[in-house]
């Protein structure tokens, strides 16, 4: 049983606000400062083992992990579960792949309390009509509430991969690609199946301040 205290996640959200980016880029535009930050940042936790094929208990948990999420294949109803702020803006991608938009639940980011159930942030790529595709899960560590230096390195409970650094978010970060196959690894940081080259017609939901 895991239980959360909800202290403001102070680092998380500065870094949020300092990570704005056009949420509608063109995918051929140069990317900006702050972009190349959260590819460099996703880079460094492509880390020994994330190609491996996950185990059968792994399996068990990510299936566990596809129940859990079902409901927000609709957006919207992310937003109303309380993943109502983007962090970072826009749609992530890279030379590597992409992540697409990721949405953030900013109570369970609030401590340092992993549960592959209740993921702090959901994935979404845009398609061709406009409509969001959940693609994946993705776990933080705030820094504040877990430093950087920590070691051992946390873990997600029943996954059992170590969560890596994420210095430009200021966190630590785990993905989990629950609803996209990935080429590169169940729980690498990239994903080349997923796509970008849509978010000038992504009908994004209309998110809280």
């Amino acid at each position: 049983m895991f239980t959360r205290s909800h202290p403001g996640p102070r680092r998380l959200l500065l870094a949020a606000s300092t990570l704005v980016v056009a949420a509608c880029q063109s995918a051929d535009t140069v990317p900006t400062e702050s972009q190349q930050a959260l590819a460099t940042g996703s880079a460094s936790h492509l880390h020994p083992g994330s190609d491996a094929k996950p185990t059968s208990d792994q399996l068990k948990v990510i299936a566990r992990v596809r129940e859990a999420t079902v409901r927000f294949h609709d957006v919207e109803a992310a937003v109303l579960a309380g993943y109502d702020l983007q962090f970072p803006a826009g749609c992530a991608a890279s030379p590597d792949g992409a992540q697409g938009y990721h949405f953030l639940n900013r109570r369970l980011a609030a401590d340092a309390v992993t549960d592959p159930l209740t993921p702090e942030l959901l994935m979404y790529e845009p398609g061709p009509n406009g409509r969001l595709e959940l693609v994946g899960v993705d776990y933080i560590i705030p820094y504040d509430q877990l430093p950087a230096s920590t070691r051992p390195k946390p873990m997600l409970p029943g996954v059992k991969v170590e969560m890596m650094n994420n210095d430009p978010l200021e966190v630590w970060a785990l993905h989990i690609w629950s609803r996209r196959p990935n080429p590169r690894g169940m729980f690498a940081a990239w994903n080349p199946s997923v796509s970008c080259q849509n978010q000038n017609v992504a009908r994004l939901p209309q998110l809280q301040d």
